[in-house]
């Protein structure tokens, strides 16, 4: 009989459940996002334990009723809101700062690299940090982007999310700012390639038209340069 329960027995191994939000990192924070921003309705509590709990499907399909039941209930904090403190521009994680600048515009680089990450994944905010918020007298260059970047998203990804939501409250009404800027940019590249299609297009355009608008090109230009300074 012993031999028979030994056999039904079923070894799941060691399964670590977040408590609170202070065990939930960003990088699961944003994992979550991405779930919930594809889901209306139904959610699957399993999408949830395989984010939360760093475990396949696979695995979750296996566990027993009971046993999803006692993680469940671990995860009852998930029904409010995580505590954030006042919004800084400042963090500090092992002993070192890290800064968003908020002296200086944004320089090229910085947009365009932010402007990237914002456009493939919204929800990607280890990214747009590891760009933004740097060490004092680090610049994001070349050298940045191909020898510190990649460490400092995992760097920030694998924070505590209510070690970094004070930031990242500072954080997104830089984005706002960002984001009315990044369809300015848009908008006044539209301007100029409507413009071209417009001269290209109409063959009975009179010389003094045909200036103006070339000029209204120019003058686009001139703008389109100057948003990529601001």
């Amino acid at each position: 009989m012993e031999k028979d329960k030994e056999k039904d027995y079923i070894d799941f191994g060691e399964w670590i459940v977040p408590k609170s939000w202070d065990d939930i990192t960003l990088l699961q924070y944003e994992n979550i996002e991405r779930f919930y921003e594809n889901k209306e309705k139904n959610v699957d509590i399993r999408e949830i334990i395989h984010i939360l709990c760093n475990r396949t499907i696979d695995e979750v399909n296996v566990l027993p009723a009971t046993f999803l039941d006692i993680i469940l209930e671990k995860l009852l904090f998930l029904q409010t809101q995580p505590e954030v403190k006042e919004p800084t521009n400042k963090i500090k994680i092992d002993g070192e700062e890290y800064v968003v600048n908020i002296m200086e515009k944004l320089k090229t680089g910085e947009y365009v690299s932010f402007d990237s990450v914002l456009k493939n994944d919204p929800h990607n905010y280890a990214a747009m940090l590891a760009i933004l918020c740097r060490k004092p007298g680090e610049i994001y260059d070349s050298k940045f982007e191909a020898e510190v970047y990649e460490n400092r998203v995992k760097m920030f990804e694998q924070q505590p999310i209510t070690n970094i939501l004070p930031i990242c409250s500072f954080f997104l009404t830089l984005w706002v700012t960002l984001g009315k800027h990044s369809a300015m940019y848009s908008q006044v590249e539209e301007a100029i390639n409507h413009t071209a299609r417009h001269i290209k297009t109409s063959k009975n355009l009179g010389a003094c038209k045909r200036l103006y608008l070339t000029w209204q090109i120019r003058r686009l230009r001139r703008l389109l340069k100057s948003t990529k300074r601001t």
